[in-house]
C-alpha cells in the first residue's frame, strides 16, 4: 500500500551580503509539511536584486471592517520577523457596516506622538503636538466631537493650553484635533507667529493645572490627524471602510504625526462571492469547480492589490485541505491561480502584506501560499507517469517511480521567460538507491518558483545578513522515508562571494523563517549543490506537528534504548524478590502494578519502534499506532490503579479482598479501560482517514482531533492521583486506635510503600505529558519539544530507580538474595546458637532494667 503521507521539501539558497544590493548564492529552503518524518529538504535558491526589507512595520491583518470610522490597531515595531497573514476564510467581511460618526483608536502604546510643523497663511506657523494628561481615562464619547464630554474637555484644556503656549509666544491660538488613548491624549495644533521648539514649551505643559497631570510627547512620535483617517497614535494602523466593496483601507501612523501610504484591503466582487461560497460549500465535492471559477477570475480581475491577494491565499488555503483525490486539471487550475498572484508586478504589494502583523497568525501570506501548494499537491493522482505545467512564475514536474525500473529522479528547471530571472536554474537529483526500499509507485512532485526570490522573507536562524540568491523549489513526496536529495543551484547574483553561501529550507513554524538544519552546501564552479536530510522525533507523541530536528531524534533513540534496558531490568527484579514481597494483599496488588506499569511501558517503546521504522498511511502504521496508544494508556489506568488501591484500603480497613478479587478489578481498571477507548478512537476515526497524522504514526490531530483520546485520560488520572495523594498522606499522618499491632505497622508500611511509589511516578508522568501540552501550539518553543523528548525518553530509568531500587524492601531482598545466602547456609547452626544467646542475654538486661 502506497502511503499518501508526503514528505515534502522546499529550500533555497541564500548568501551573505557583502555588497548593498546583497543576493543570496544558495539557499536551500525546505518547505516541510506537518506529515513530514524522513524529509530530503529540495532546496531552492532564491536572488534578489535588492535587499528585502526584514523589519515589519505596520499590523493591522484583518481585511474585514465594521466600523465606517477609521479605527485604530496596535502594532509592534522592530520585529525582525515579518508577519502578516488572513488565517481564516472568515476574516473577510462581505459588508462593511457603519458604527461610529468619528474616528476611534486603540493603541498599545500611550505616549506615542509626533510634531508637525508648516507655514500658512499671513506667515503663521502651524505646530502639532500631543499631550498626555494622566488621571483621565479615555472613553469612546472622546471619539465624538459631538459628546458633551468631548466639548468639555476640549473647551476646557483649550484654555489652559493657551496660557501655557502664550507664556512663551502671546499671540499663540490652540486648536484641539482630538483625543486619543493612553490615558489621554489630546492632540492639538498651536498657531502662531513663529515657531516654537519644545524646549520652550516643556516646563509649561509639565505644570499646566494642578488637577492633571501632563508631560508633553516627543516630536516624532505624535498621532497623526486627518479628516479622512481621523486621529490615531503612532505606529497603530487607522482603517476605514471600502465604498460599496467588502474589505477596508488603511494607513499606519508613522513618525511626526504623518500617516504613511494607503493600503487597499477591498475585496473585488467576483473574488469575495468565491471566498464565501468556499466558507458556506462542502469542498469536497465543489472545489474543482471554484477552482476553476477561481482561475477564471484572476485571469480579468486586477489581482495585486492586498485585500485580493489576501482573500486568494485564504480561498486557496481552505481548498488545499481538503481530503479527497485531485487530478491533473485541477492542479493545473490551482497552479494557474498562484501563478497570476506571484507576478512580478505583485511584488511590492507582496512586502507590504509581510509587514503588515496578524498576532493570530503570525506567519506571512507568502509562507501561507506555499504551504497551501504543499498540501494541494500530496492529493494528486497522476493519470499518467509524468506531469508538466509550466506557467510564467513557476514550473511543476512530476513523475512516478518504478522500483523495479532502477530509475532515479533528475529534472532541471532554467530558461525563465521574465528577463530579469533568466539566468537562473536548478536541478534535482534524487538517486535510485533512494527508492529501493519505498512502496512502489511513489510520485515525485517538484515546482520551481522564480518570483519567490524577492516575495519571501529573508529572515533566518543564523546569524548574519543574508539575501535569497536562486530559485525556490520544492519537492514532495507521496511517502514517508528518509531521502537524501542532492540539489544544485545557479545564483542570480555571481558576484557574491559564494564562501558564504547557505543551504536552507523554509521552517512553517512560528513565524516563518530560513533554517539551514540538516543541509550541507558546496561549491562547484559557480554553482551551489545543496545536500538536505530530515528525521523525525518523539515529541510526535504530544505535538500535533512533527519537528524535524536531529538532535531531538539522537535524544529518542538514547533516551528509548536506555529506557527499554531500565524496564527489562526492572521486570527480572520483580521476578526475582516476588515470593519475598507480595505476602499480603496489599504488597501483592502494589508489585503487580509496578510490574505492568514497567511491561506496558517496555511495550509501548517496541511498538514506537516499529512505528519509526513503517510507512505511514500503511495498514501496519494504523496497527502501530493503535498498539501505541493502548499501551500507553494502560499505563496510566495502572497508576490509577494503584491510587484506587490507597483509598480502598485506608476507608475499609477491616473490609478485606481476596487477592483473585483485587486482582479481577486491578485488570479491568488497568487494561478493560484503555482497551475501550483504544476501539472507540480507531471506530470513529479510521473510516474518516483521520485516525493517524500525515507523515507519523500516531494519532492524528488535523482533523476529528483523535489524539485528546490519549490526552485527556492521561491528564485527569494525573489529577485524580494527586488528590488521591493529598487525602492519604494526611490520613498516614493520624493513626488511629489499633494501629500499633504488628500486623497494622506491616499494613501501614506496605501502604507507605504504594505512597512512596505514586508520590515519585505522578510527577514524573504528570511533568513529563505536562510539558507536551504546549507542543499542541504550531508556534511552540522548541524548548518544550526537548523538555518532552528527555522526560518520555527516560521515564524507563526513573521507574527503575525510584520504583524499584527506592524500595528498601526490594534492597533488603536482594542483598539477602545474593550477597548473604551462600553464608547464611554455611554458618545455619553457628547463627541459630548465637541468636538464641543473644536473646537470653537481651531478655535479662531489659528485666534489670525494667526492676530498676
Amino acid at each position: 500500500m502506497v502511503s499518501t503521507t508526503p514528505t515534502t521539501v522546499s529550500i533555497s539558497p541564500i548568501s551573505l551580503s557583502t555588497a548593498p544590493t546583497t543576493v543570496s548564492t544558495t539557499s536551500t529552503t525546505v518547505s516541510t509539511t506537518t506529515t513530514m518524518t524522513t524529509t530530503a529538504a529540495t532546496m531552492s535558491a532564491t536572488t534578489t536584486k535588492t535587499s528585502i526589507s526584514t523589519t515589519p512595520t505596520t499590523v493591522s491583518t484583518t481585511a474585514t471592517t465594521v466600523s465606517t470610522t477609521p479605527t485604530t490597531v496596535s502594532t509592534t515595531t522592530g520585529s525582525t520577523t515579518p508577519t502578516m497573514v488572513l488565517p481564516t476564510p472568515t476574516t473577510v467581511s462581505t459588508t462593511p457596516t457603519m458604527v461610529l460618526p468619528t474616528p476611534t483608536t486603540v493603541s498599545t502604546t500611550p505616549t506615542m506622538v509626533s510634531t508637525t510643523r508648516l507655514t500658512t497663511l499671513n506667515n503663521l506657523a502651524r505646530q502639532n503636538y500631543a499631550v498626555k494628561v494622566s488621571g483621565l481615562t479615555f472613553t469612546d464619547e472622546l471619539n465624538n466631537s459631538s459628546s458633551n464630554l468631548y466639548k468639555s474637555l476640549s473647551k476646557e484644556f483649550k484654555t489652559l493650553l493657551e496660557d501655557a503656549y502664550r507664556s512663551v509666544q502671546p499671540d499663540a491660538v490652540v486648536n484641539i484635533l482630538g483625543f486619543t488613548n493612553g490615558s489621554v491624549i489630546i492632540v492639538h495644533q498651536v498657531v502662531s507667529k513663529k515657531l516654537l521648539t519644545s524646549n520652550e514649551i516643556t516646563t509649561q505643559i509639565k505644570n499646566l493645572s494642578p488637577k492633571y497631570k501632563t508631560e508633553l510627547l516627543p516630536d516624532d512620535k505624535i498621532p497623526c490627524h486627518n479628516e479622512i483617517y481621523g486621529t490615531t497614535n503612532y505606529n497603530t494602523t487607522a482603517e476605514i471602510p471600502c465604498e460599496n466593496q467588502p474589505g477596508v483601507k488603511k494607513r499606519r501612523c508613522g513618525e511626526n504625526g504623518k500617516y504613511e501610504k494607503e493600503l487597499d484591503f477591498c475585496i473585488s466582487e467576483e473574488i469575495n462571492n468565491i471566498l464565501q461560497a468556499v466558507n458556506t460549500t462542502d469542498l469536497e465535492t465543489k472545489f474543482s469547480n471554484l477552482l476553476q471559477q477561481l482561475s477564471n477570475v484572476t485571469d480579468v480581475v486586477n489581482i495585486i492589490t492586498p485585500g485580493n491577494i489576501q482573500a486568494v491565499v485564504t480561498i486557496l488555503t481552505s481548498i488545499s485541505n481538503v481530503n479527497t483525490t485531485v487530478n491533473e486539471t485541477d492542479v493545473e487550475n490551482f497552479l494557474q491561480t498562484v501563478s497570476r498572484v506571484i507576478s512580478s508586478a505583485s511584488i511590492e504589494t507582496w512586502k507590504d502584506l509581510t509587514n503588515t502583523q496578524n498576532e493570530d497568525n503570525p506567519n506571512p501570506p507568502s509562507s501561507q501560499l506555499l504551504q497551501s501548494v504543499e498540501n494541494f499537491n500530496t492529493h494528486l493522482k497522476l493519470q499518467n507517469d509524468t506531469l508538466h505545467i509550466k506557467e510564467e512564475n513557476l514550473e511543476l514536474r512530476a513523475s512516478s517511480i518504478l522500483q523495479h525500473k532502477n530509475t532515479s529522479f533528475n529534472v532541471t528547471f532554467a530558461n525563465f521567460p521574465i528577463e530579469k530571472y533568466s539566468n537562473l536554474s536548478a536541478n534535482v537529483f534524487i538517486s535510485a538507491e533512494e527508492f529501493e526500499d519505498m512502496p512502489p509507485n511513489v510520485t515525485v512532485i517538484t515546482i520551481a518558483y522564480q518570483t519567490l526570490i524577492d516575495i519571501l522573507p529573508n529572515t533566518t536562524i543564523f546569524n548574519g545578513d543574508f539575501l535569497i540568491n536562486g530559485l525556490v523549489v520544492m519537492i514532495t513526496l507521496n511517502v514517508k522515508k528518509p531521502v537524501n536529495i542532492n540539489m544544485t543551484f545557479s545564483p542570480r547574483n555571481r558576484t557574491l562571494d559564494l564562501n558564504t553561501a547557505m543551504c536552507a529550507f523554509w521552517d512553517f513554524n512560528g513565524n516563518g523563517t530560513w533554517n539551514d538544519t540538516g543541509c550541507t552546501p558546496e561549491i562547484n564552479g559557480e554553482n551551489i549543490i545543496c545536500n538536505c536530510e530530515h528525521l523525525t522525533s518523539f515529541s510526535i507523541l504530544m505535538s500535533p506537528d512533527s519537528i524535524d530536528d536531529p538532535p531531538l531524534q539522537y535524544i529518542t533513540i538514547t533516551g528509548v534504548a536506555i529506557s527499554i534496558g531500565c524496564l527489562v531490568i526492572t521486570v527480572i527484579i520483580e521476578a526475582i524478590v516476588w515470593k519475598h514481597l507480595t505476602k499480603n494483599e496489599t504488597s501483592y496488588t502494589r508489585h503487580v502494578g509496578i510490574l505492568n506499569i514497567a511491561v506496558n511501558l517496555l511495550v509501548a517503546d517496541i511498538w514506537f519502534i516499529v512505528a519509526s521504522a513503517v510507512t505511514p498511511g500503511t495498514e501496519a502504521c494504523t496497527a502501530a499506532t493503535f498498539f501505541i496508544h493502548f499501551f500507553y494508556l494502560a499505563l496510566f489506568f495502572w497508576m490509577l490503579t494503584l491510587g484506587l488501591l490507597l483509598v480502598y484500603r485506608l476507608l475499609f480497613p477491616f473490609h478485606i479482598l481476596s487477592k483473585s478479587t483485587m486482582m479481577g478489578v486491578s485488570f479491568i481498571i488497568g487494561y478493560l479501560s484503555p482497551l475501550i477507548i483504544s476501539i472507540i478512537t480507531i471506530g470513529t476515526n479510521y473510516p474518516r482517514n483521520s485516525y493517524t497524522r500525515e507523515g507519523a504514526c500516531w494519532l492524528g490531530w488535523e482533523k476529528e482531533y483523535p489524539l485528546l483520546a490519549f490526552v485527556i485520560p492521561a491528564l485527569v488520572i494525573i489529577a485524580i492521583n494527586l488528590s488521591i495523594l493529598i487525602v492519604v498522606i494526611f490520613k498516614l499522618l493520624r493513626p488511629t486506635i489499633g494501629d500499633r499491632s504488628r500486623e497494622n505497622n506491616q499494613e501501614r508500611e506496605t501502604l507507605k510503600q504504594v505512597v512512596r511509589s505514586i508520590v515519585v511516578l505522578t510527577p514524573i508522568l504528570g511533568l513529563t505529558w505536562g510539558f507536551g501540552i504546549p507542543t499542541f501550539q504550531k508556534s511552540s518553543p522548541k524548548v518544550f519539544h526537548y523538555i518532552f523528548t528527555i522526560l518520555n525518553a527516560f521515564q524507563g530509568f526513573f521507574i527503575l530507580v525510584f520504583g524499584t531500587f527506592m524500595d528498601k524492601k526490594i534492597q533488603k531482598s536482594l542483598l539477602k538474595k545474593f550477597s548473604l545466602s551462600g553464608f547464611s547456609s554455611q554458618t545455619k547452626s553457628t547463627s541459630a546458637s548465637k541468636t538464641s544467646s543473644k536473646t537470653n542475654h537481651q531478655f535479662r538486661s531489659r528485666r534489670k532494667s525494667y526492676f530498676n
